[in-house]
């Protein structure tokens, strides 16, 4: 289903079908082996890898992504399996919802990553977001003129400090998410400068 989306399109069908009275339970994830050399060459051939000193997906210059090494599964079950079952949930998960844009057109990762936030219809103050920003240079710096956009809601990109799962990112930033939510604090992971210039 195409690496990163493959991962969003696994958590929106369980979601679905459970939401649908289809499925009660639902094992959902990925895992990635981001030193095998046929990713690193293909990457390279892109010319996506990040090839100076590791940093903050929102400070990369040039940009580049590192690629991250690790495997995320989330269970996804309805209320009732769960209570049956005398588990405590880590969060609620109401929505999934996902784009696509043309890296070609200037703005279009912007335009469409406004387009998912209307559709969230977000009136929560208490919101944050976690990303899965690559630290590609012209989509991560599009990413990041939406972020200042909505300077009041934290952000935190999962990619700075875990590197880029490709299939299992979308999973780590709402595991990461979830537990925050249970925990009442978002994980500590570095911040996006809009929020860096709020704190100082």
């Amino acid at each position: 289903m195409g690496e990163e989306a493959a991962g969003v399109d696994a958590v929106r069908i369980a979601w679905a079908r459970i939401a649908a009275g289809q499925s009660e339970v639902a094992l959902v994830g990925a895992a990635h082996n981001g030193e095998r050399k046929e990713m690193l060459m293909l990457y390279e051939c892109g010319g996506f890898n990040l090839k100076t000193d590791f940093a903050s997906v929102w400070s990369r210059g040039s940009g580049g992504f590192a690629l991250g090494s690790g495997g995320v599964f989330l269970v996804l079950e309805s209320k009732m399996h769960a209570e049956r079952r005398g588990a405590k949930p880590f969060a609620r998960l109401v929505n999934v919802v996902s784009g696509h844009s043309s890296r070609s057109v200037p703005g279009g990762v912007e335009n469409v990553l406004k387009g998912l936030w209307a559709s969230l219809e977000v009136t929560d103050h208490t919101t944050a977001i976690y990303t899965a920003a690559t630290g590609a240079a012209d989509a991560t710096a599009e990413e990041a003129a939406f972020l200042s956009s909505h300077g009041d809601v934290p952000v935190r990109a999962v990619g700075s400090s875990f590197g880029h799962l490709n299939e299992a990112q979308f999973a780590l930033a709402l595991a990461l998410g979830s537990l925050s939510l249970s925990r009442g604090a978002l994980v500590l992971l570095p911040i996006h400068p809009a929020e860096r210039l709020r704190s100082t």
